[in-house]
């Protein structure tokens, strides 16, 4: 395998992105229920770890087991998509060092606070510290509490790392000028990429709202296959 596939998630961020998210910023993936938000953010999650790059999935309203299960499910479409074969044992090896799971049932007790428990735990007993963190599940953004986003964004400044984020949204949700719902609109300004998946026969739109700036349209698009777990080109 080339692990320098164009069609990587990573690889295809960091073009479009110039450079990724970037150490110490949030993004937020929202989209519709069933459209693969989470499908996305752990396809660059175990993409980061590919890389040797340590990366944590925070989930809050699912087991560790189910998470896991799914965790192994895309990085097996991953591997088989990117043609690994003899070393396939040892790329999974590697993900499994540079990747941690941790899950909370309850919503209505989870909070920023614990998020960060849970990050210090890993650093001083477990000499893992995240690069990057994925958190499904939660915040609520209708239910958002106005310091959570600021909060979050705080975090990953503190810990220098990449905090992504998925946001469900639907279509009662008011929006502003840009199309961008009104819950996740006035969050902005802690959020340093917005990107809105969209249904499209057989692959999803990734459509960048906001990319290191003013949030707008950016014009820039991107497919994810559900199949191959791949960020590809349009």
């Amino acid at each position: 395998m080339n692990l320098t596939d164009a069609n990587r998630p990573l690889r295809v961020l960091d073009k479009v992105l110039a450079g990724g998210l970037g150490l110490g910023n949030v993004g937020v993936v929202m989209a519709k229920h069933g459209l693969g938000k989470v499908a996305v953010l752990t396809s660059i999650a175990i993409d980061h770890a590919m890389d040797g790059r340590n990366a944590l999935h925070v989930s809050v309203g699912k087991s560790v087991s189910s998470v896991r299960a799914f965790h192994d499910e895309v990085l097996n479409e991953i591997l088989t998509s990117l043609n690994v074969s003899g070393d396939r044992a040892t790329h999974m090896t590697k993900v499994e060092r540079h990747k941690q799971i941790y899950s909370f049932s309850d919503s209505k007790g989870f909070n920023v606070a614990k998020l960060e428990s849970t990050i210090e735990f890993l650093d001083q007993h477990a000499g893992f510290r995240p690069e990057m963190i994925e958190l499904s599940g939660w915040p609520d953004f209708e239910a958002l509490e106005p310091t959570t986003m600021a909060s979050l964004k705080s975090l990953a400044t503190k810990w220098n790392c990449e905090l992504w984020v998925s946001a469900h949204t639907n279509g009662e949700m008011p929006t502003n000028d840009k199309g961008i719902p009104e819950v996740i609109s006035r969050c902005l300004d802690d959020i340093e990429v917005l990107v809105a998946l969209e249904s499209e026969s057989d692959h999803v739109n990734l459509k960048f709202l906001k990319t290191h700036g003013e949030p707008k349209n950016t014009g820039m698009n991107l497919q994810f296959d559900p199949k191959s777990m791949l960020i590809r080109w349009r």
